[in-house]
């Protein structure tokens, strides 16, 4: 057993070490990966993507039928259900493009998509300032769960910003920035038009959006988010049993959050850390595998960068900046962006692992909460 006062001597070092770059870390191997099943998923991806967008919105429809019906008679024009209105968000975020060619889109895919009529693109337009087509949205990132609810065990929690400006690039703004509000999680400011924040929390093998949260108040960090989108998690995937997050998260009270939900937390702590418990007995245990093996303790730990991965993957399949003008409009663009993640990481999934992606019937009841 090592001595207090040389446990934090070699704990402080190690992490010197880390944050400098210099410890000699030995990295995993990748994964293998059969490129051959890779290329066929892509090759199929649209129509994969658009018949699984079909089959989850209809089992939606079914679990929350007043979402699949058509609102009451009135005169005028026939209503469109809120399921269609959803299809149309998020057929239009997968395409990457304005209201007007979103209209054209929908023409062409009305069979596939099953729309019940033609849509103006002035619908689409409106369909993005309704409360119930936000709550939809994040229904159908639970339900794109739903596949690997009890094989996924170990999460990356990470924030980022969505321009809504083509002047603004998030990482150019984030590597400039500097001091207390970057420790502290502010999103870096921004010169022209404020930033869409968001955090996600993703799965470590199959790189699904488990927890997510967007807002644009400007006035609310990174890490005002973590409850929320933690508690998204462990509702998801009661088998969780490790998360993983940068020095941000490296927080007591986070640590302790972690704890709670019987799982293991992997933050990068600051340099002058303790490892003191500060009414906190879970911090110390999870950071003195730093001291005991801290190679196996960075291994795990590494995998934060597939939340990284992501969100870089998330912004280059789709540049374009946040178009919708209103926050409310805003946080549903940004939602269906990670709508269409899940939807088309369980298109590749089906062929490289032969996953099926429909959903496997559990209770939306707590969507809401």
């Amino acid at each position: 057993m090592l001595r207090s006062d040389l446990a934090r001597s070699a704990f402080q070092e190690t992490v010197r070490k880390i944050r400098e770059g210099s410890f000699p870390y030995v990295p995993r191997p990748p994964p293998p990966l059969n490129w051959s099943l890779y290329d066929r998923a892509q090759t199929h991806e649209a129509q994969d993507l658009r018949d699984l967008l079909t089959a989850t919105t209809e089992t939606l429809a079914e679990r929350v039928p007043c979402w699949g019906e058509l609102a009451h008679a009135l005169p005028g024009r026939k209503p469109i259900p809120v399921i269609d209105r959803v299809r149309a968000v998020i057929w239009q975020s997968y395409r990457g493009v304005a209201n007007r060619p979103a209209a054209s889109e929908l023409a062409l895919h009305a069979s596939g998509l099953r729309l019940g009529r033609p849509f103006s693109y002035g619908t689409v337009a409106k369909a993005y300032h309704e409360t119930e087509v936000l709550t939809a949205l994040t229904a159908l990132l639970w339900l794109t769960n739903e596949p690997v609810r009890n094989r996924e065990t170990g999460f990356a929690i990470d924030g980022s910003g969505l321009s809504t400006g083509r002047a603004d690039h998030y990482s150019s703004h984030r590597g400039r920035q500097r001091g207390a509000g970057r420790e502290g999680g502010a999103f870096p400011a921004s010169p022209h038009r404020p930033w869409v924040r968001n955090v996600a929390n993703i799965g470590l093998h199959y790189g699904l959006v488990a927890g997510w949260k967007s807002w644009v108040d400007p006035h609310l960090g990174e890490l005002s988010a973590f409850e929320a989108v933690f508690r998204m998690t462990v509702a998801l995937h009661p088998r969780a049993r490790l998360q993983l997050g940068d020095g941000l998260y490296s927080a007591r009270w986070v640590v302790g959050k972690v704890n709670e939900a019987d799982m293991e937390a992997r933050f990068l702590p600051r340099r002058m850390t303790t490892l003191k418990s500060l009414g906190e007995p879970a911090w110390p245990k999870s950071l003195f595998g730093l001291v005991k093996d801290p190679q196996a303790w960075l291994r795990e730990y590494h995998l934060r960068s597939r939340v990284e991965a992501f969100w870089w993957a998330l912004k280059a399949r789709n540049p374009e900046k946040i178009r919708k003008k209103a926050a409310q409009a805003q946080v549903v663009e940004a939602t269906a962006k990670a709508v269409v993640h899940n939807l088309r990481r369980l298109c590749y999934w089906q062929w490289v692992e032969h996953l099926d992606p429909n959903p496997s019937g559990w209770s939306l009841t707590t969507v809401g909460g």
